[in-house]
């Protein structure tokens, strides 16, 4: 090469570097260029045109350029560390381990250890560590698409379900077109063609990453423009009777801000709120965040969910399961995969424990989010992303995963009046018989009477049904053995004389009169339900089974019928209003021929006079 040509050569990296600086990158990449035909001893060259390349996302030609500059780079003096932490980055993306970490411990080896950069590549190597064990120790699943009938549109994502299973909600859009929401019905093991969730809810305008009380009646959904709104995008409410979607509503302040607030997830009974926010005072950029309703079911100021799940980096798609505690999550600032794997913590007194990650295959390099599980905890619902077509998919959850968070059960059915079978709008509680923690409250629906409750997990449970004339119903459920979800009509009794009632939740040790304390919960009710009717009176009557001294069950029947009486009194009642007597096992429901029927038989009713 002549003193000419190298002259010339360097003229052209010069002007390289300046157009570098000015960010003139198409001149730039020509002179460098032009420097290389003549030129190749300064590695200068092929990093300015790595970086460049890498501006315009062309990972090809930027990993080329960068391997050319380690090739020439000394171990000892490593000038380019940008080089090693791309090269590193984009074999990690692609599970080449090995790789990655031989270049970003390069990387770590020229970096400030006191730097930012330096944690981000420190979780980089831990990433390579922890993928490398989870890649060595598979999760068994086998996603399927859901059928074609529901993937028809070019992306369809976020999907829920009602507990029974038997509805599906999801966000889809076609291409260039806006994001509405749809709902499928599964009638004889098929799901239906999708169709708009209402018009009240879908309209020219974007609305998506909804979710859903386990009964179906409560939505709160995500709307990014077109609606009143506190600034980007809000969160919204609306309640269904019957087939109808209440006129949404804006959650306000103490939920939405003036920042993008999105991807919510609510309680199985409405209660709990939890969504992702890119507001200020946050941990990092997005963040999860939670609100609860107060006694009058108005939404508290929303509180940063904290440091065991959020992070400096992106926390989104929380979603809680239907037992109330397991909060699944989507996190890039955590150890895993890489980019956005998913997460699970357990909640305590809406505290959360350290996250977990859900392993390999379910995490990958590639975004995981908008996961769905199922109440009976037996079935996941998520999209993937293949091919610019985005798809709603489906797997079994694995034994290993199934340990880590506890299914629940649903009862299902109608409320109705006992004389007409007409529908009843009634109050619903559910109790834990042996915390006495209220654990959910809702309505059944106002024009069918139909009612969906989830029971979180084995236990003893007792459902309080309340409606205004009628006498509350109280029934109880023991789900400490093995035990299915099931359908259960709840007939209603008007409050009328000589009406008679079965008090199912009194309980006594055997042989006994004194009143267990899981009595407690119905005889409360009780009380408030003879506090609202002052002008009725009672007749307080034990019954017993045929086991035993007939004298001895007479008597024994009489002070059960005493106990609960005094207990009443204790809570502010008048002693006239009562009536007691013990009929032993002179009057039996049913026949004194089975364990079972001798438990029926032996009871606390109650006559209003």
């Amino acid at each position: 090469m002549s003193f000419a040509q190298d002259k010339k050569a360097l003229i052209y990296f010069e002007k390289g570097k300046k157009d570098f600086m000015e960010r003139k990158y198409e001149s730039a990449t020509e002179n460098f260029e032009k420097y290389l035909e003549r030129d190749t001893s300064k590695t200068e060259a092929y990093f300015r045109l790595g970086q460049i390349s890498e501006s315009f996302r062309d990972v090809n030609k930027a990993s080329e350029y960068y391997k050319k500059v380690i090739s020439r780079d000394s171990l000892s003096q490593v000038p380019f560390v940008q080089a090693y932490m791309f090269l590193g980055s984009r074999a990690l993306e692609n599970h080449d381990f090995e790789a990655a970490k031989a270049y970003l411990t390069v990387s770590m080896a020229n970096t400030n250890k006191n730097s930012i950069v330096y944690k981000q590549l420190e979780k980089q190597v831990k990433t390579i560590d922890f993928g490398m064990q989870a890649i060595g120790n598979p999760i068994s699943i086998k996603p399927e698409p859901l059928p074609e009938i529901i993937n028809t549109k070019a992306k369809q994502y976020f999907p829920v379900l009602t507990a029974d299973n038997t509805t599906l909600i999801f966000t889809a859009v076609e291409n260039g077109g806006d994001e509405n929401i749809f709902k499928s019905e599964l009638k004889d093991g098929q799901w239906q063609q999708p169709v708009s969730i209402s018009n009240e809810i879908n309209s020219p305008f974007n609305e998506g990453t909804c979710s859903i009380t386990t009964d179906g009646k409560t939505m709160v959904f995500t709307s990014c423009e077109g609606r009143d709104s506190f600034g980007s995008c809000d969160l919204y409410i609306t309640k269904k009777q019957g087939d109808k979607w209440s006129k949404p509503e804006n959650l306000g302040p103490n939920i939405n801000s003036n920042f993008w607030d999105s991807q919510p997830s609510l309680s199985s009974d409405g209660s709990k709120l939890f969504f992702a926010s890119e507001r200020p005072g946050g941990l990092g950029k997005k963040d999860i965040w939670m609100s609860v309703q107060d006694a009058n079911g108005r939404w508290t100021k929303a509180v940063n969910m904290g440091k065991n799940i959020n992070t400096y980096q992106d926390e989104v798609s929380p979603f809680i399961h239907a037992n109330g505690y397991s909060l699944f999550f989507a996190s890039n600032g955590k150890v895993g995969m890489g980019n956005l794997d998913l997460y699970l913590t357990n909640l305590k007194n809406m505290q959360a424990d350290s996250a977990i990650n859900l392993g390999y295959p379910i995490n990958t390099a590639d975004d995981e989010l908008s996961l769905f599980i199922t109440a009976d905890g037996k079935s996941a619902y998520y999209s993937v992303n293949k091919s610019d077509k985005v798809n709603l998919y489906k797997f079994s959850i694995p034994e290993v995963l199934s340990k880590k968070f506890n299914k629940t059960y649903f009862i299902k059915g109608f409320v109705l009046d006992q004389k007409t079978s007409k529908p009843v709008q009634a109050s619903i509680e559910l109790v834990n018989v042996k915390t006495k923690e209220k654990l959910s409250r809702f309505l059944s629906d106002a024009i069918t009477g139909d009612y969906l409750a989830t029971l979180p997990g084995e236990g003893q449970y007792v459902l309080y049904v309340e409606s205004d004339g009628y006498l509350f119903k109280s029934i109880n459920f023991d789900f400490s053995k093995a035990y299915e979800s099931k359908i259960l009509n709840i007939p209603m009794v008007k409050i009328e004389k000589e009406t008679v009632e079965v008090l199912q939740n009194i309980f006594f040790d055997s042989g006994s009169a004194i009143l267990r304390e899981e009595s407690y919960l119905e005889l409360d009710k009780l009380t408030e339900l003879l506090a609202k009717n002052p002008k009725l009176n009672v007749e307080i009557s034990g019954h017993t089974d045929d086991v035993g001294n007939i004298q001895t069950n007479q008597d024994l029947s009489l002070k059960r019928a005493q106990s609960v009486v005094k207990y009443l009194e204790t809570k502010g009642l008048a002693t006239q209003r009562f009536i007691t007597k013990g009929f032993g096992e002179s009057k039996p429901k049913v026949k004194n021929d089975s364990d079972e029927n001798r438990q029926i038989n032996r009871r606390i009713e109650m006559r209003f006079l």
